[in-house]
């Protein structure tokens, strides 16, 4: 486990894991390139838009799929509960795809149970199907000053203190172009301050299938700060 007091954007190794870095968001939260958010004192890791069965739901229609993305998820996810031995995880909407694997998908939920961290899960527009049987979803939840929801549908004004809003859905990215036609579209954290000071936090999209989408400001004097991850680095876009 990483030192969590500790900044450092340097690029760094879990044993037998995949390559990473990690930036600092603010004082307490840090943004870990596999994409996910770490929350130092409340000790919460949150991630979005898993997509779990991805490749099974477009095989179902007929697509020549290959099969690695579950695995993909289910041992990335594992890297970062092990990085950083959180107190809850939070998954942030759209755990699954469809109900095209209701086995896998019931079977790895039941294995993220049994691991140290609360899990916190929060209802998504693709999350239908056995997992909603087996499991409890929350359309929303409150930790401190966060109020965490998918963002698929409005919902009420935020709870009590909340003044920071934490959603997924939209799948953020950033697009790199070299002005000769190659260009590079990376998945992004953004984070949009208000000038009263509530802000917008958009999770980036954790399925390695996930298409991305530019993300604008709600309000154009408002502050948007993004951060693209990639090849296990973290790059701050102006």
């Amino acid at each position: 486990m990483i030192d969590a007091e500790e900044k450092s954007t340097e690029v760094a190794a879990e044993k037998g894991g995949e390559v990473f870095s990690c930036e600092d968001i603010t004082d307490e939260v840090v943004l870990d390139s596999r994409l996910g958010i770490f929350h130092r004192t409340e000790r919460w890791l949150a991630a979005s838009d898993l997509h779990f069965g991805y490749e099974v739901s477009r095989r179902a229609e007929g697509g020549l799929w290959p099969m690695w993305g579950m695995e993909a998820i289910v041992r990335r996810l594992r890297d970062m509960v092990g990085t950083w031995n959180p107190d809850r995880l939070i998954l942030v909407g759209d755990v699954v795809d469809s109900a095209a694997a209701p086995q896998e998908a019931v079977a790895w939920l039941g294995m993220l149970s049994e691991l140290e961290p609360e899990l916190i899960l929060i209802e998504g527009n693709h999350d239908r199907g056995e997992v909603r049987r087996a499991f409890d979803f929350l359309p929303s939840y409150v930790t401190g000053e966060f109020f965490f929801h998918h963002g698929h549908r409005d919902l009420c004004e935020r709870e009590g203190a909340c003044r920071i809003e934490v959603t997924g859905h939209l799948h953020p990215s950033v697009r790199f172009a070299d002005g000769a036609g190659l260009s590079l579209r990376l998945p992004a954290l953004t984070r949009e301050v208000f000038s009263g000071g509530d802000e917008v936090w958009r999770l980036p999209a954790f399925s390695p299938w996930a298409g991305g989408h530019p993300v604008r400001a709600i309000d154009s004097n408002n502050d948007l700060q993004q951060w693209a991850c990639g090849g296990g680095r973290i790059i701050e876009v102006e």
